[in-house]
């Protein structure tokens, strides 16, 4: 009787500790990214100095194993969007250029400081050149947009000695060169040097997949031979969950849920690599987005069982109405 209530007790503060971390997880994501959205907009470049620091050198992780350096850089993007979206955009990024300008003043030793300025002068092309496809682009939008990725990419290579100390030094890098359209080679150098310097900052493969993508420079073979690679370079911390998170972005950013049918995603080595992420970041998140590809692999008995562990975090399932889908399929 005893060992049933200990049990019963072990289920029941799993699956609180479950529910807890999902709110956590999506809680701590907003609440960083407003705090350093509000710091630079309000120009409390010491605060932006202190949490930057701080993730750069203790590499913090979010509950499902996110870098929290990450979600820094996140809260830069806001406070861009937030001051550019809707509005004059010459006005408005000249505002932020000049905003980042103070902070590298006062701060002339800091990656992040020079990270934010190339992000600013990013934003600045693609507000020019639009985000359709090129055959939308206006002809004389091409001339700015590539004044001011080339003016980022000038701002972080004349500054690399400092600016290279933060990963995000080379996913920003990527950025400029799927925009500046590199050679295979090329970008093959630049991504082995970030790899080099920092293997398991997940948004430097997430930057160079987006290039590898077939709407961009690559195919699914490369994705493919990318994702087994990036298992190579990681497995002694991650084991086998990049494989599982590439090919989770690359859902997000292209094949949508026609993962398995668009590419050449394996799901029994997807199905690996996801053992490993929740056994590292046991987090509810993580547990609903390996239920959803379950679900799209076909794996009934995974699905069934992974719904039968964890609380519905409904951001997980896109549209909405694929959790009753796979709820139903699964318990046939």
């Amino acid at each position: 009787m005893r060992r049933f209530c200990l049990t019963l007790l072990f289920a029941t503060l799993t699956l609180w500790m479950q529910q807890t971390l999902a709110a956590t997880e999506l809680e701590e994501r907003a609440t960083i990214s407003a705090s350093v959205q509000q710091a630079l907009l309000s120009e409390n470049f010491s605060r932006l100095e202190e949490i930057s620091h701080t993730y750069r050198k203790e590499k913090s992780r979010s509950s499902s194993g996110l870098w929290k350096l990450t979600l820094f850089y996140a809260g830069i993007g806001r406070a861009i969007d937030a001051q550019s979206v809707g509005k004059d955009p010459e006005a408005a990024f000249k505002a932020l250029e000049d905003k980042t300008d103070r902070w590298i003043q006062q701060y002339p030793k800091s990656p992040s400081a020079y990270i934010a300025r190339s992000m600013v002068l990013i934003g600045r092309g693609w507000a020019h050149r639009g985000d359709g496809t090129s055959s939308t682009v206006k002809p004389e939008a091409w001339a700015p947009f590539r004044k001011y990725i080339a003016m980022a990419r000038q701002n972080l290579e004349s500054n690399k000695t400092v600016a290279a100390k933060d990963p995000r030094w080379y996913e920003t890098m990527l950025t400029i060169a799927r925009a500046e359209g590199w050679e295979r080679k090329q970008f093959d150098r630049l991504l082995n040097e970030a790899l080099d310097q920092e293997p398991f900052f997940y948004q430097t493969y997430f930057m160079a997949l987006e290039y590898l993508l077939p709407k961009w420079h690559g195919g699914t073979q490369e994705i493919e031979d990318f994702a087994n690679d990036a298992v190579r370079r990681t497995s002694t911390q991650e084991g086998r969950g990049m494989y599982a998170r590439i090919y989770w972005y690359a859902s997000q950013t292209q094949f949508q849920n026609d993962i398995f049918e668009k590419s050449l995603a394996v799901w029994p080595r997807m199905k690996d690599g996801f053992e490993d992420v929740v056994s590292r970041y046991p987090d509810a998140w993580n547990f609903n987005n390996y239920a959803k590809f379950a679900c799209l692999a076909g794996d009934q008995r995974k699905t069934r069982e992974l719904l039968k562990r964890v609380e519905l975090v409904p951001m997980a399932w896109n549209p909405p109405s694929l959790h009753g889908q796979c709820a139903d399929w699964a318990h046939r």
